[in-house]
């Protein structure tokens, strides 16, 4: 029985399929946990009395790229651009490991730091 074409091409493919696979080598479990353990976490940085943007560059360069910002007024404005802001509160300590997006930093404007009890000298 003489097979077509494509359908000689398919189990051809099959097989070299089925050998490659069953060739490899599983992983090193061991080789991985190594690895990362040996990757630093990050961790959150002092920002506070910072303006906004040297903040998020900062947790930035920790590895983080998601934080969130809050107008400490109660106001709820809206920090457009990040520069007019200043940090006047973080919810995470010094020196504590950071996530994404678990960062929240309470911001003035920058014209408002009288009101600030932690960065009354802008």
């Amino acid at each position: 029985m003489r097979l077509k074409p494509n359908k000689a091409a398919v189990l051809l493919i099959s097989g070299t399929v089925l050998v490659l696979t069953s060739c490899t080598t599983p992983t090193n479990s061991s080789k991985f946990s190594d690895i990362t353990s040996s990757i630093p976490s990050p961790q959150m940085p002092n920002v506070v009395c910072l303006d906004l943007q040297a903040a998020q560059d900062l947790i930035q360069d920790q590895g983080v790229f998601l934080s969130k910002s809050v107008d400490a007024s109660g106001q709820g404005r809206r920090q457009i651009i990040d520069s007019h802001w200043v940090v006047v509160a973080q919810n995470i300590q010094v020196g504590a490991p950071i996530d994404e997006g678990k960062v929240i930093l309470s911001v003035l404007k920058e014209d408002e730091l009288d009101q600030s009890t932690a960065c009354n000298n802008p």
